[in-house]
């Protein structure tokens, strides 16, 4: 089998940027041969930008890849801003079937995310054009851009472009409802979900400590201002690691507070050995999520997980199995930091051991990689025998 896969890279490497290599390098061991088709917004980033409703660019860029690879399906990931609509058209004239991973909600609202100014933004769902995301400006506080985004996306979405695709690949049962329910007019075969995974070593077990485990960005969509605000007030220790715009503000509550510890940027060796010695990571995120790898990677150390109950946190955490949901609201937050500190120790570790179970039956490569493959074929005979 011949896969071409087609990624726009961020500015700044992301969550998506690695799920595409680490697929890539999952569908190579197997035997599959692979080639990536790349584009970026680093360069000339307003004039890709304007071309988004159709960049010749990489209209032709792409179509003299399928004619010199000759690939037997494309996979594409990320198409905003410099690769544009035109990759469909020049995929769909070149006759080869084509999935796409949905890893945001951008065909859904400018701003990609359905947050904004703290909290989600959910008007765009109801909306046939966006215009209350417009008035507010929901892409980078810009109300030119927002118009131009929902622009480009209602011209397609009128053109049947959104249709086009074989399939789209979501990551949770939450975000398949939202595509199938929205003015996409996507069918219900069109949509699959396959999560994604991570591959980490079997390390040894290790004592746990009394202590709770952030992970992540340092943002406001992240929670981490309900994070200090609880930890603050209450005597539970935990660590915090990562970077962002809010990292000053952690580092001022891990000054004053002596529960709080700040540890910064860490490695995945370190974030890995926190996995398996504190005694539970909190996920106090405020937006709809796509599939968090941090919360993958925990289960994979046998760490039970403490989440808002929101978008796919609901799918992947199983209430009193392999960790807790509260509602991102301080009370809540709390309650549950309470409910879990009185667990007994063999409760936390049956807590723990579901939580690798989980991980074993959903998120490792060779489950990921058997799905993929099923979703790969299951097209191209569609397209061979339609």
């Amino acid at each position: 089998m011949k896969v071409l896969v087609i990624h726009t890279q961020y500015q700044y490497k992301g969550g998506e940027d690695t799920v595409v290599a680490e697929e890539i390098k999952l569908l190579q061991a197997a035997g599959v041969e692979v080639e990536l088709l790349t584009f970026d917004n680093h360069k000339n980033a307003l004039f890709k930008l304007l071309q988004l409703p159709f960049n010749l660019q990489s209209y032709s860029k792409t179509k003299s890849k399928l004619a010199g690879f000759r690939p037997d399906i494309v996979h594409i990931h990320n198409l905003h801003f410099g690769g544009s609509a035109s990759v469909i058209y020049a995929i769909k004239r070149s006759k080869v079937p084509f999935v796409i991973t949905i890893h945001n909600f951008r065909l859904l609202c400018p701003s990609g995310t359905l947050f904004y100014n703290g909290k989600l933004f959910l008007d765009s769902l109801q909306q046939n054009f966006p215009w209350k995301a417009v008035k507010l400006g929901v892409y980078k506080n810009s109300k030119l851009i927002t118009f131009w985004l929902g622009l480009s996306m209602f011209i397609h979405k009128k053109m049947g472009t959104w249709k086009i695709p074989n399939r789209y690949i979501v990551l949770s049962e939450h975000a398949k409802q939202l595509f199938q329910t929205s003015q996409l007019g996507l069918s219900a075969k069109q949509i699959v979900i396959k999560p994604n995974f991570v591959s980490v070593p079997i390390q040894e077990e290790k004592q746990r400590l009394d202590e709770f485990l952030y992970v992540g960005r340092l943002s406001e969509e992240k929670g981490i201002m309900l994070l200090l605000s609880v930890f603050s007030s209450s005597r539970y220790k935990i660590k915090i690691a990562g970077d962002g715009p809010l990292k000053e503000e952690v580092q001022h509550y891990s000054s004053k507070y002596p529960n709080i510890e700040f540890l910064g940027i860490l490695n995945k060796d370190e974030v890995y050995t926190l996995m398996q010695t504190c005694s539970a990571l909190v996920f106090p995120s405020v937006w709809f999520e796509g599939m968090p790898l941090t919360i993958i990677e925990a289960f994979a150390h046998g760490l039970p997980v403490l989440a808002s109950k929101l978008g796919a946190m609901e799918t992947m955490i199983v209430p009193e199995y392999n960790g807790l949901l509260f509602e991102p609201k301080e009370a809540n937050f709390r309650d549950c930091l309470e409910k879990w500190a009185n667990f007994s120790k063999e409760q936390k570790h049956q807590y723990e051991l579901n939580a690798r179970k989980a991980y074993e039956g959903f998120y490792t490569s060779g489950q990921n990689l058997k799905q993929l493959l099923t979703i790969y074929n299951e097209v191209i005979n569609e397209e061979k025998n339609p």
